[in-house]
């Protein structure tokens, strides 16, 4: 009659054990202490310290998960589409030193197949909306940056910087310092240009923000940090 029993009690601390993994949060991993969470509704999400959700994740191979059904309802104020981003909390100008590093790789099923996963937002000094300096999106499975060419934002440059890169982990490392970006892709020089024109403080974004209304996507973070 014991033998049952014991193998019941083995089974049970195994599912526990699984269960507690699956439930782990980003922040047993990632520094957020710097950040703030954006997901439909629109909904903030201001102490991540252990926090997780379906939008939201930290998967077995520690990869902070940003997961979304593009044709869900509850975009932000002034966005067509909804949103699982990170918004880091400074703000400051193109003439300081500020850089963000990532490793991200991308799983799309979206319609159009477009999904911004780092940015460089503008903001007014009081607040408001400016449209972003950077977005660095995956497109096709195409690693793009979108970069304003001037003050009013009106006016975008395209650049390619990996064809084919499909479901692929990139390294992302994007640098601003004394007026001027530069964005390296796995190392290598990518765009190196003078934001001269640009008369906007910033913050740094990353995270899921598909330019889409159908599909689903999620986007893995290896790697996040930003100073």
């Amino acid at each position: 009659m014991q033998k049952p029993i014991l193998f019941t009690i083995v089974i049970a601390s195994l599912c526990a054990t699984q269960i507690h993994a699956a439930e782990a949060a980003p922040s047993s991993v990632f520094d957020l202490s710097k950040w703030k969470l954006t997901i439909p509704g629109p909904k903030e999400i201001k102490k991540l310290q252990d926090y997780s959700s379906g939008y939201f994740d930290l998967n077995a191979d520690q990869e902070m998960g940003f997961h979304l059904n593009a044709a869900e309802k509850g975009a932000t104020p002034n966005a067509h589409f909804v949103r699982s981003e990170l918004r880091h909390l400074p703000n400051w100008w193109p003439s300081e030193s500020h850089s963000l590093s990532a490793e991200v790789r991308v799983v799309s099923h979206l319609k159009p197949d477009k999904v911004t996963v780092v940015q460089i937002h503008g903001i007014t000094p009081a607040g408001g909306d400016v449209p972003p300096l950077l977005r660095i999106a995956v497109e096709n499975g195409d690693l793009f940056a979108i970069i304003k060419t001037t003050d009013a934002g009106d006016v975008n440059d395209k650049i390619l910087m990996v064809k084919g890169l499909g479901e692929k982990a990139v390294r992302i490392d994007v640098a601003v310092k004394e007026e001027s970006m530069q964005i390296r892709i796995n190392g290598e020089e990518k765009v190196k240009r003078s934001l001269a024109f640009w008369k906007h403080p910033n913050y740094f974004k990353a995270g899921c923000y598909p330019q889409a209304t159908a599909g689903t996507v999620d986007v893995m973070f290896r790697k996040l940090t930003a100073q």
